[in-house]
């Protein structure tokens, strides 16, 4: 007899233990795969038959609030993972198929500690500088990197590095990944209307110092970010760009006043995430960064690229030299030598 219910547990435990980030479960012709993110990279951990494989789908959208008689639209669901002194939040999304139905899960682990920066692999002339920009009272500073970079985990390291107990910190996510007791941490809820414009204005009247955006995705966010920015508040957030030059032109394009950007912006740390080399073994995965620091007087904003400290390919090119890495693992994060 299958047993779905062990069977589903006896996954998330091997996700855990692994330190999965992902898992998915795909409806194939006549089986379901179950494949683990580990590192960045999908790897196939096993095939269940039918109709095994449905129960087990099924079970899994009903732990997370879904409806199992609709399989024709998209649905998102979250659930709660306990296994004696282990816990994670789990947040599901699924897609129909041409053989069914897809469905990943996104695991946040609640024991996971928070890095910091140096752990994260950020170098020390590098982190330094963030520190300084920190620093200032306000003004914008931002992370950038396509999905997958380590965006949260870096805003994460810099939220440890904010003061709590003297600062008023509120931080607004889509979810909420990891606890930070120091912060007044929402979670975005589109479907009832709680989104990060609305969160936002709504942290702008509750006293903040400092404000966490997950990620700055549309004209109002960015707009009420630059503005929170503008009227003294520091402004952590993440925001989609390849490269830490190109954010000025993307907050442009979503609508802000270029005038605006100059009177706000502080820095930006663009960043990838490449598979560590141990004993000539991938294991583990490191951030490779560069920062663009803003001075806070007479910037030259025709010449961002003079306030550039670390290129990402100069980044890479340290990391290949001192083999963390490989030219390999460089180039398939996108960073071209």
């Amino acid at each position: 007899m299958y047993h779905v219910e062990i069977e589903l547990d006896h996954f998330f435990q091997r996700a855990y233990e692994s330190g999965a980030s992902d898992m998915h479960f795909d409806a194939l012709e006549k089986e379901v795969q179950v494949r683990f993110r580990l590192d960045g990279r999908l790897q196939e951990i096993d095939r269940i038959p039918m109709p095994e494989g449905e129960q087990l789908m099924n079970r899994l959208k009903v732990l997370g609030s879904l409806d199992i008689s609709e399989k024709r639209l998209p649905q998102d669901g979250r659930y709660v993972w306990t296994h004696g002194n282990h816990s994670g939040t789990i947040h599901m999304s699924s897609l129909p198929s041409v053989y069914g139905e897809s469905l990943v899960c996104r695991l946040f682990w609640h024991d996971e500690q928070i890095k910091s920066l140096e752990e994260l692999g950020m170098p020390a002339h590098i982190s330094a500088e963030v520190r300084r920009l920190l620093a200032r009272p306000h003004g914008l500073l931002l992370v950038c990197g396509p999905t997958g970079s380590g965006k949260s985990s870096t805003l994460y390291a810099l939220l440890q590095e904010l003061n709590g107990e003297e600062e008023q910190i509120i931080t607004l996510e889509h979810p909420v990944e990891r606890i930070v007791e120091k912060a007044v941490q929402i979670g975005v809820q589109p479907q009832i209307g709680m989104t990060f414009s609305k969160g936002l204005r709504a942290i702008l009247r509750h006293d903040p110092d400092t404000i966490v955006v997950g990620e700055i995705r549309d004209q109002e966010t960015a707009q009420l970010a630059v503005q929170a920015a503008l009227t003294g508040h520091r402004v952590l957030s993440t925001i989609h760009t390849n490269h830490a030059l190109g954010v000025v032109e993307r907050l442009v394009d979503m609508g802000v006043e270029d005038y605006l950007v100059r009177a706000t912006l502080t820095g930006v740390i663009s960043q990838r995430l490449v598979r560590t080399l141990v004993d000539g073994v991938y294991h583990g995965r490191c951030g490779l960064y560069e920062l663009l620091a803003i001075p806070n007087h007479d910037c030259h904003w025709q010449q961002l690229d003079s306030y550039l400290l670390c290129s990402l390919e100069e980044s890479a090119r340290q990391a290949i030299e001192e083999g963390l890495t490989t030219e390999e693992e460089v180039l398939r994060v996108g960073v071209v030598l």
